[in-house]
């Protein structure tokens, strides 16, 4: 007992050392950043951070502890880093909103999706609706708005290979995510009743979020339809009751129809991730990145590319693949993870994928919705 408080005394001495050298670390770091912002200089110098890290691992008595200390310095050098940005003036933050541009989102009125935007954006954004996923990527390549809001995956039913696709014809960049817990309900007429129902029309996303519920209801003939808000738009225009629609709350009220029954949902933790798309790529600030590639149809290939992030220790959040078109069994590797560009681990990381890789691409580095 004696020995383990003997060791925490010198543990809070070392620390005791170590703090005001910190204090005095920062200071200088805050003078290289005006030094670079007053001659435009890039925050991120790679060929200085390796530098550093060799002279830590040359200063060691105990080599034993050197993958200790490169990871302690890429820590200390990533504070650095994040404190030049907020000093030079580079966002951290989510993309503001798009002042007097539009912003469009997947949907009609009180979708989902535009729920998302809302949140993201702000409720005074100006904002588009587009009935199809396509619609949003072909009005952001037209220029009728400056960014779009897609969905790409829900907790419950995976990834939507839709919008995957999409991306990747498109050449657009995920400038921004959002994560929105989907609450579905059943939707209808005020006069309409569970026993007065004979049809319902919703995506099919929010359809197959509620087999559960619709199991118990065979006989109902089920429509998927573009989305869940232009689907209750449609049972409040047909005044049918024998219509409902799978969607939200905020729908029924925005349309004027009862809630028949809510949450029909299966996974009452269902959530959907929302991607914030444009066509330039704004990585200031990001902590999430997106690629895309393929490889040669070998054994291994997959496996040792996955090695270079364990190497590395960086965390991967998703992979997702999706078949190449006149490719017999060769497929896109759609990935995320977590890391900043300007990192030394991530940009030696990339550039061993892209030696590897038959195509890469970058999707784009952002902000993401924790």
């Amino acid at each position: 007992m004696e020995d383990l408080k003997s060791c925490r005394g010198e543990i809070d001495r070392i620390d005791a050392q170590l703090i005001p050298l910190l204090e005095q670390r920062m200071n200088v770091v805050r003078k290289v950043a005006a030094y670079k912002k007053a001659h435009q200089l890039p925050v991120l110098q790679s060929g200085r951070e390796q530098e550093v890290l060799q002279k830590a691992v040359a200063l060691l008595q105990d080599k034993d502890y050197a993958e200790q200390a490169v990871t302690f310095m890429n820590a200390v050098m990533k504070i650095s880093r994040d404190a030049q940005k907020r000093d030079i003036g580079i966002s951290q933050a989510p993309l503001p909103p798009a002042a007097s541009s539009v912003v469009g989102f997947y949907g009609a009125a009180g979708s989902f999706t535009e729920q998302a935007l809302v949140e993201y954006f702000g409720n005074d954004q100006a904002r588009l609706g587009c009935p199809e996923f396509e619609d949003v990527c072909k009005a952001l390549q037209a220029g009728d708005i400056l960014y779009g809001v897609l969905p790409i995956e829900n907790s419950s039913t995976g990834a939507i290979s839709q919008v995957y696709d999409l991306l990747g014809s498109y050449g657009f960049y995920i400038l921004g995510e959002k994560r929105l817990h989907i609450h579905q309900n059943l939707v209808g007429c005020p006069d309409a009743s569970l026993e007065s129902v004979r049809t319902v029309y919703s995506h099919a996303q929010g359809i197959e979020q509620c087999t559960g519920f619709l199991a118990q209801h065979r006989s109902w003939n089920l429509v998927p339809y573009h989305s869940t808000a232009a689907s209750a738009r449609r049972v409040a225009e047909d005044r049918d009751c024998s219509q409902a629609a799978i969607a939200s709350n905020h729908a029924a009220e925005l349309y004027g129809l009862k809630i028949l029954q809510e949450n029909i949902q299966d996974n009452q933790e269902n959530s959907t991730r929302f991607i914030v798309i444009g066509r330039e790529m704004q990585p200031e600030g990001a902590d999430k990145v997106s690629l895309v590639f393929s490889l040669d149809n070998e054994s291994g290939t997959l496996y040792h590319t996955l090695r270079y992030f364990a190497d590395h220790r960086i965390n991967l959040t998703k992979i997702e693949s999706r078949p190449i078109p006149d490719e017999l069994w060769n497929y896109l590797f759609y990935l995320d993870f977590e890391g900043d560009l300007d990192s030394q681990e991530v940009q030696e990381t990339l550039e061993q994928l892209t030696k590897r890789a038959k195509y890469y691409r970058l999707l784009g580095a952002y902000r993401s919705d924790k």
